[in-house]
């Protein structure tokens, strides 16, 4: 019991050290490749499946998508890792039985909206600026359910602005869970 104690806390500050990397280096992420046009639906849907793995859940019971076909000049990997922080919060701070609805559609000219929304307790309204902060965490550490580090919001903050986009969370309307809304 003890080596498996030992073993789990060693992988989260593993990941931790790398997130931490990750946020020191987020200025020069995917500067190692030129931009491409990426289909966002594919790249969408892989997230969703690494985040129902990692959660041990299976996609078609977790993930729905309503997708216009779109396609985003910009460097993979920062979609990658945008996508892949939301999708996998939507999962694990989502109800018991978590259900993520996806939602991509052209905005305007060049501009593009995704909405992720989930099942879970909502965002209360004087957290939603800070939880994109770095290190921020919601909740009591005594009270929270849920392993983290704080940093996955503020490097998709990051990464959004590094892409000129915005983003933004709110309540969903007339039921639980929260809607994180990101324009490129």
């Amino acid at each position: 019991d003890f080596y498996q104690v030992m073993g789990a806390e060693l992988r989260r500050l593993d990941r931790l050290i790398n997130q931490l990397l990750e946020v020191g280096r987020l200025d020069a992420v995917g500067l190692g490749t030129e931009p491409e046009d990426v289909p966002l639906e594919p790249l969408i849907r892989r997230a969703a499946e690494m985040a129902t793995v990692h959660h041990k859940l299976v996609e078609a019971e977790v993930f729905q998508y309503d997708c216009d076909p779109v396609i985003i000049h910009a460097r993979r990997l920062v979609l990658e890792m945008i996508f892949g922080n939301l999708l996998d919060n939507a999962v694990k701070y989502g109800g018991a039985e978590p259900r993520v609805e996806i939602e991509v559609r052209l905005a305007g000219p060049g501009r593009v909206r995704v909405r992720i929304a989930d099942n879970g307790d909502g965002v209360p309204s004087q957290l939603r600026k800070r939880i994109f902060r770095m290190f921020y965490r919601g909740g009591s550490e005594l009270e929270r359910r849920q392993k983290g580090t704080g940093l996955g919001l503020y490097i998709v903050r990051t990464l959004v602005h590094m892409l000129k986009g915005r983003i933004s969370v709110v309540n969903r309307t007339g039921q639980n869970g929260s809607v994180f809304e990101v324009e490129l």
